[in-house]
């Protein structure tokens, strides 16, 4: 180990911190001066996949006001939260920042309503069901970090450690209600699992950290997030709910955190008190009823599910018409191309070259490229295809 690298013992104190990995699933020679889950770190956030995630809606499709979230938001505000817990419990830190950073980069346009428009797509083509039954972005998210994500000119996949995989695809699974997580097994294997049920908790208690804590960073901010979009008032919020919690996100993740940390302290489990369990659970039901299924979060639901469903058809044909684009005009030959078209055709023929195999069913391509979209570039690239543009 060189002697800039600070020994891992040193820095996280618990006897139940994660120390080393278990490996990647291609061997890495050890950095000169990183932790391998610093390194993880480093490698989730010059992805493009990651970088992608700044355009892609959080609870309000693609918004224009710069003070509510977006899914970017999301994923730093987990990362912080979560590793201050950790330093409070001698754990590992690097862990759970590269865990918060990464938990949902297999989020697709439109949130948690494009992950019900792509499961409607997974009942049309059937070949998907058998990746997974239906889409799930903490399952997809498995997928986009070992085989689509990529730094720029390098070749797709970032070569996780296993700790941080598992996290990825063990992050959700709540019934809102859990007030302790005890971490699941060290030897499921991964690459078999196929829903969230299968993944169970994650196998660390960095990852059980993050899934507590990305309940409780996402139901303070959105409150704030409807409170600026004036969806809500703060006094529609129970009177109950807001005596014991507090009315700002600072002070609502503040109250949880201290009580995550005071509860899980020294012990080999996550957990927060039963009471703060049973509030974080009518909080969630509060934002679910008043905010979630608003018609400012819910009014063009049936707009962003035409946009998932015709661009899928639409690019699937594409691409069985030029067979995988072996036979497509040269680029420079005509402007008439919509611009989807080519990118498509770079991400099969250039950013995804040798990665899908010739069984692999042109569904699955589609998918991988569809599910990566931004909610804006998706909205462009409908308007590309169908609308016609000027000639003369």
């Amino acid at each position: 180990m060189s002697d800039f690298r600070r020994c891992e013992r040193d820095l996280f104190s618990s006897q139940f911190a994660t120390i080393g990995t278990k490996g990647r699933r291609h061997p890495q020679t050890p950095d000169d001066f990183r932790t391998d889950f610093q390194r993880d770190v480093h490698r989730i956030i010059y992805s493009q996949s990651f970088r992608r995630l700044r355009h892609k809606t959080q609870v309000f499709y693609f918004p224009q006001n710069n003070h509510v979230s977006t899914r970017m938001d999301h994923v730093r505000f987990v990362a912080s939260a979560a590793r201050t817990v950790a330093r409070c419990l001698g754990l590992n830190e690097d862990l759970v920042e590269a865990i918060g950073l990464a938990h949902d980069i297999g989020h697709p346009p439109f949130g948690h309503q494009g992950e019900k428009f792509l499961t409607g797509i997974f009942e049309k083509y059937g070949v998907l069901k058998q990746i997974m039954p239906e889409f799930s972005h903490e399952v997809y998210g498995l997928r986009v970090v070992d085989w689509i994500a990529k730094r720029d000119s390098e070749k797709p996949g970032l070569n996780l450690t296993w700790e941080v995989r598992d996290g990825i695809i063990s992050h959700c699974g709540e019934d809102f209600r859990s007030c302790k997580l005890v971490p699941g097994s060290k030897e499921k294997n991964l690459d078999q699992i196929k829903t969230r049920e299968e993944a169970g908790n994650p196998a660390t208690l960095e990852g059980c950290i993050v899934r507590l804590i990305d309940k409780i960073a996402y139901v303070g901010k959105d409150i704030e997030d409807a409170r600026e979009a004036k969806i809500i008032q703060k006094e529609k919020i129970p009177s109950q709910l807001r005596d014991e919690l507090g009315t700002t996100n600072g002070k609502i993740i503040g109250t949880f955190v201290e009580d995550m940390i005071i509860n899980s302290k020294d012990k080999d489990y996550i957990a927060v008190s039963p009471r703060l369990g049973e509030l974080l659970h009518r909080l969630i039901e509060f934002n679910r009823e008043y905010i979630y299924r608003s018609s400012e979060a819910e009014g063009y639901k049936k707009q962003a599910g035409k946009t998932i469903k015709f661009l899928f058809d639409d690019l699937l044909n594409e691409l069985k018409r030029t067979n995988r684009f072996q036979s497509y005009p040269d680029a420079n030959a005509s402007n008439s191309v919509p611009l989807v078209y080519d990118l498509l055709r770079e991400f099969v023929s250039i950013d995804m070259k040798d990665v899908y195999k010739p069984e692999d069913p042109d569904e699955l391509i589609v998918l991988d490229f569809v599910a990566g979209m931004t909610d804006s570039f998706a909205i462009r690239s409908v308007s590309d295809v169908f609308i016609p543009k000027m000639t003369v």
